[in-house]
């Protein structure tokens, strides 16, 4: 698909969101026979599953942004810091800040409840564990963020959704059906923004003008199977 380099977040934006609205409707199945076979009444074991789909979220955000950086050599350090960084970032705005403004955007009385602050320790060794899994494995992998980037979305819609029932929203309820746009909404930006926006934009930055193309064409190609 021929695009222009300047604008491949908006373009991936454009044919991404049938991906992501379809993971999100997929992910809040899930929640709700969760929800509704097992936890009916609110439950430590609900937050339990938020935390682990929220830690597993930082683990493959992590990893698929290095994945894609590995392909500049030149700076290490630099992939491996932007990885870190972006998912610690984009996993929060996804998963709990977007959701929890959502939410109070509805009337819901939600808790906030930031993981990477509150267990910091569990939280940044997954994140740090994944940047240098994707890094190392894009070594021998070829395309691997095609792989964990439809994994990152998944992980991403669930944990969102697990943020809302623990901490305010009922799964039946009228309200309820007006957060699947805000899900969408919460996990595209974000997810798209780590995975792809933040790689092309320190390639665009960092790459020599001969390789540059190059890079950000490779960049870009590995995502197209999830649109189509």
């Amino acid at each position: 698909m021929k695009h222009l380099h300047e604008n491949i977040f908006i373009d991936e934006l454009s044919t991404h969101w049938r991906f992501t609205a379809g993971a999100v409707i997929g992910a809040a199945l899930v929640i709700a026979v969760l929800k509704l076979a097992f936890f009916p009444q609110a439950a430590p074991e609900t937050e339990n599953l938020f935390e682990g789909f929220f830690i597993s979220h930082l683990f493959f955000a992590a990893l698929t942004p290095a994945s894609l950086l590995s392909k500049y050599k030149s700076a290490l350090w630099l992939g491996l810091l932007v990885a870190v960084v972006s998912s610690a970032v984009t996993c929060s705005l996804s998963d709990i800040v977007l959701p929890y403004l959502g939410g109070l955007l509805l009337g819901y009385d939600m808790h906030f409840h930031v993981c990477i602050i509150e267990e910091p320790a569990l939280s940044w060794s997954f994140i740090t564990a994944g940047a240098l899994l994707g890094y190392g494995l894009s070594q021998s992998v070829r395309r691997l963020s095609r792989f964990t980037h439809g994994l990152h979305i998944l992980l991403s819609s669930t944990a969102a959704g697990m943020y809302l029932i623990t901490y305010g929203v009922e799964v039946i309820s009228l309200k309820a059906l007006l957060f699947l746009p805000i899900l969408i909404v919460s996990v595209l930006i974000p997810c798209v923004m780590n995975d792809i926006g933040v790689p092309s934009y320190i390639v665009s930055l960092n790459a020599g003008v001969s390789n540059k193309k190059e890079l950000l064409d490779e960049i870009h190609s590995e995502h197209h199977h999830h649109h189509h």
